[in-house]
């Protein structure tokens, strides 16, 4: 079965290989420098947080744990 997404995605990752030469030390030394050169720039994207209807922000594994019903053994 071929699935288009998977295959998108391995055909952009065999072009950012080819394009470093297949050597990832070339590869995450651009992504350093990248990273670098956006944090010197500043980088002004929001932070986003997660709001509920009560304007509390609780995260789903504290919500999970509460929902809970703990049974005692007899």
């Amino acid at each position: 079965m071929n699935d288009t997404i998977v295959q998108e995605v391995r055909d952009i990752r065999a072009a950012i290989a080819a394009e470093f030469g297949y050597d990832r030390t070339k590869l995450i030394a651009w992504a350093r420098e990248q990273t670098k050169q956006r944090k010197a720039l500043g980088d002004t994207r929001p932070n986003k947080k997660l709001e509920t209807a009560g304007g509390a922000v609780v995260s789903p594994v504290a919500r999970k744990r509460r929902a809970r019903v703990v049974r005692a053994s007899v």
